[in-house]
């Protein structure tokens, strides 16, 4: 049995197909993992250069989800694979001493986020907030998005306290400092007609009602919930990842 073999074998146990290729022309990466599509439904696309060897440290067929391994020189690289409620997920694990499917749920779960009546969704968590007043301005149907090109979540009610305005554009998906943005615009004005969005950075973010998003199932939020993302941003890794949900 091949190397390819046993790791089909493992994700097989899991439910999920997995096609193991060779690189892209254009992939600088050592591992590229995306979720592809085909006649036969989703699966794993696994793309490694010349020398690199993915390991399975850990497989959970009942909960459908994985831990892969890829050393890089000297790391040793950690990646969750799983299902959510609708469709098959990565993400990049931030931390090492990871070693199985537990660990490495509670690597990519923000400590703000590890206590009781937290509701996640995708890479968000909500976080209950009962004493938080609706004393701000309250937005409708609010995009909750992490950038970079990303399905963003839509909160029924959302509320910002803090943080950093900045532009939004499809060439500027993190955002742009209002000051950049004005220098940019003066610079090049045919950047003016980029579709930008004016948004908040860093906000504290509360979450109010439904909260929607195509691959998930809907979450109803009664009272305010804090909002936090998932800890995949802290691992240098997370480049690897292309699927964006």
């Amino acid at each position: 049995m091949t190397a390819t073999d046993v790791l089909c074998r493992h994700f097989s146990r899991m439910g999920a197909r997995l096609k193991l290729q060779g690189p892209a022309r254009w992939q600088k990466e050592k591992i590229r993992i995306d979720v592809g599509q085909d006649r036969k439904g989703e699966f794993f696309d696994v793309c490694c250069q010349d020398g690199c060897v993915p390991e399975i440290l850990d497989v959970q067929p009942e909960s459908r989800h994985l831990v892969l391994m890829v050393r890089e020189g000297r790391a040793k690289n950690k990646f969750l694979l799983g299902h959510d409620e609708r469709h098959w997920f990565a993400a990049a694990v931030p931390d090492r001493q990871v070693r199985d499917v537990q660990t490495a749920k509670a690597s990519l779960r923000p400590a703000e986020a590890r206590t009781r009546g937290v509701v996640r969704q995708g890479e968000w968590f909500f976080v209950p907030a009962p004493e938080v007043a609706s004393d701000g301005v309250i937005h409708r149907n609010e995009p909750l998005s992490r950038g970079g090109g990303s399905k963003p979540h839509v909160c029924q009610e959302s509320m910002r306290h803090g943080g950093e305005a900045v532009m939004v554009s499809v060439f500027y998906p993190s955002g742009i400092g209002i000051e950049d943005y004005n220098r940019l615009i003066q610079a090049r004005p045919a950047t003016r007609h980029n579709s930008w969005r004016a948004m908040t950075r860093d906000a504290m973010v509360y979450a109010r009602g439904k909260v929607r998003h195509p691959d998930h199932l809907t979450v109803h939020l009664d009272i305010w919930h804090r909002v936090y993302m998932n800890r995949e941003r802290f691992a240098p890794h997370a480049r690897q990842i292309a699927f964006l949900d």
